[in-house]
């Protein structure tokens, strides 16, 4: 079984997630990449981060993935 990558978020990184996770004026794929990343920092694994948000285990690996090769800036 593949374990995926961590993710290690930094003080500035997570409130602006949460507050992201929480926005209703941004577009929903927006809303939806900050919650993947935040599930993925607390230690979800793609299947769980999946099934918890109603998308693929391909989707929350793919920007997983994304966020760590890119940051912030690749969401």
């Amino acid at each position: 079984m593949r374990v995926a990558r961590p993710i290690t978020l930094d003080s500035q990184q997570r409130p602006l997630l949460e507050q992201q996770s929480r926005a209703r004026s941004l577009p929903a794929r927006h809303v939806e990449r900050a919650r993947i990343v935040l599930r993925a920092a607390d230690g979800w694994q793609d299947k769980d981060i999946a099934a918890e948000l109603g998308i693929t285990p391909e989707k929350a690996a793919r920007w997983r993935n994304r966020f760590l090769d890119g940051g912030l800036a690749a969401l």
